[in-house]
């Protein structure tokens, strides 16, 4: 198997060709004008689904009906009220007045006669007898606002009190915070603990496999189409007979792949660019937040993930072997084709081999954490491209068996290579009933016999 530098002699030129052809193409205008609405409407309609609602504005910023509350602090704390409002935007609309700065005698028996229904008064005091605090808040029965807003206010006024206590104790700012964060309690038997370990860890290895094999299998469908398409078109037109007078085959294969690799990043990045403008947009009159909660509940977790600067560079090249290996099938199996009825079919094809391994990747990583399926997945070139990234993630496989595997993707794309050298020319002057596999081996043994004859 030898590929020399003269079979790639022409590649810029038909990938420049390929790529005008590509980008002023009416049907794919259209199609990246679709897209690009899809992706643009994709942000707030997932927001609207999700419960993400009408984001507050300034003015709604403080739903609290209390406008005034007059604070009696007999704690021997010094309570900082004039900070309240910058702590919470709900009490922006709320003033917080210490009674020891008025002249009248403050006291749970006189203050109906100081306080507007719009206002509320809250004692707070120290028990010595019984060592502990009392927070009591107060406002008139006929109200106009909610018995929330006045638990809101005396909440937050037992919060201050509580801060001022550590750090009478000379507590650290990040003490406090965890001192008086909030928390919650969860009671379950032992066997629904440990279920709920395992659910955990599916979910977060189920949910890295989805992501990264739809992202791969969008890929190479697309790449698979666009392949198949240009080069039947090509053939029907007799265009490719014109190219191949001063291109070689399999230049003629390389600059088709590479020009639509380079239309499908182009396209996806644009996509991406778009869905991240509907987003900043969409944030400004929507709740975002709830994408992320929905993603994390997905069930991702880094711990469970071999997260490193290297992560990314390995998901680039697993992603471009996947993209060779199904781009060069692509190119034989459309060379194989007579007409343009022939593209369904020949696509099908592509389409079921990928969904082979894309089936596979997601149906074994559910199984576990099980050596042997694990490496067979890795190293089969059907499901590696798939399987083999995300394994070494999740830790399934080490980085010496992620290394074989591409070594055998990169051994099969030079195979493949070395057949698209041998009978791509033969198979673009081929004209008649779309070719199946038995006739791609005859090709290929007449090739290699004319190859000996011609030594």
């Amino acid at each position: 198997m030898k590929l020399r530098k003269s079979d790639f002699t022409g590649t810029g030129k038909v990938f420049r060709f390929t790529l005008s052809q590509m980008v002023k193409g009416k049907a794919n205008i259209i199609t990246m004008l679709i897209f690009f609405l899809f992706a643009a409407a994709s942000i707030p309609v997932m927001t609207v689904m999700m419960g993400g609602k009408q984001a507050a504005s300034a003015d709604e910023a403080s739903p609290l009906g209390v406008r005034v509350v007059y604070v009696q602090n007999e704690t021997g704390y010094e309570l900082d009220l004039e900070d309240i409002s910058r702590r919470n935007e709900v009490f922006a609309d709320t003033e917080f007045i210490d009674t020891d700065v008025m002249d009248a005698e403050w006291s749970e028996d006189t203050y109906e006669t100081m306080i507007k229904p719009a206002e509320a008064y809250v004692h707070l005091q120290k028990d010595m007898d019984k060592m502990r605090f009392t927070v009591g808040a107060f406002a008139l029965e006929e109200k106009e606002f909610t018995d929330g807003d006045l638990d809101t206010c005396a909440g937050m006024l037992s919060g201050l009190l509580d801060e001022a206590r550590y750090v009478q104790q000379n507590a650290k700012p990040e003490q406090i915070t965890a001192l008086t964060s909030p928390y919650e309690t969860h009671v379950e038997s032992v066997a629904e603990y440990l279920k709920a370990d395992e659910t955990d860890d599916f979910d977060a290895r189920f949910g890295v496999q989805m992501i990264y094999s739809i992202a791969l299998l969008v890929l190479c469908t697309f790449v698979s189409s666009y392949i198949i398409q240009k080069v039947i078109e090509e053939k029907a037109s007799k265009l490719a007979e014109l190219l191949m007078v001063s291109v070689s085959p399999l230049a003629m294969l390389v600059g088709k792949i590479l020009a639509v690799m380079t239309y499908i990043l182009g396209l996806v990045g644009s996509l991406a660019a778009v869905m991240g403008l509907s987003y900043v947009i969409t944030g400004q009159f929507a709740d975002t937040t709830v994408l992320k909660q929905q993603f994390a509940a997905f069930g991702f977790s880094l711990g469970t993930l071999q997260v490193s600067p290297a992560t990314a560079l390995i998901l680039v090249v697993s992603l471009l072997l996947g993209y060779l290996q199904v781009s060069l099938i692509s190119g034989l199996i459309g060379t194989g084709c007579s007409s343009t009825e022939d593209v369904e079919p020949a696509n099908l094809t592509i389409v079921m081999l990928v969904m082979a391994g894309y089936f596979i990747a997601t149906i074994t990583v559910g199984i576990g954490s099980n050596p042997v399926l694990a490496t067979l997945v890795s190293l089969c070139p059907v499901s590696s491209m798939f399987c083999a990234p995300v394994r070494y993630m999740i830790g399934d496989i080490g980085f010496g068996m992620l290394a074989l595997s591409w070594a055998i993707q990169l051994a099969v794309i030079l195979f493949l290579a070395y057949v698209c050298a041998r009978i791509y020319r033969a198979l673009m002057m081929y004209r008649g009933n779309r070719m199946k596999l038995g006739g791609w081996i005859q090709m290929f043994r007449q090739s290699s016999a004319k190859g000996v004859e011609n030594r």
